[in-house]
């Protein structure tokens, strides 16, 4: 384990670090659509 532990605030800060300076760019349409389906379920 390391010395710090990151809650589930910290986790997203640093998965959304991560993809922004990626070098591997993802395709943001594909994203999108992505968060829609999640967003519609959550509703149901």
């Amino acid at each position: 384990m390391g010395k710090y532990q990151l809650d589930d605030k910290g986790k997203a800060l640093v998965t959304r670090y991560h993809e922004k300076h990626s070098t591997v760019k993802q395709d943001k349409t594909a994203r999108v659509q992505e968060l829609l389906k999640q967003a519609q379920n959550k509703k149901k």
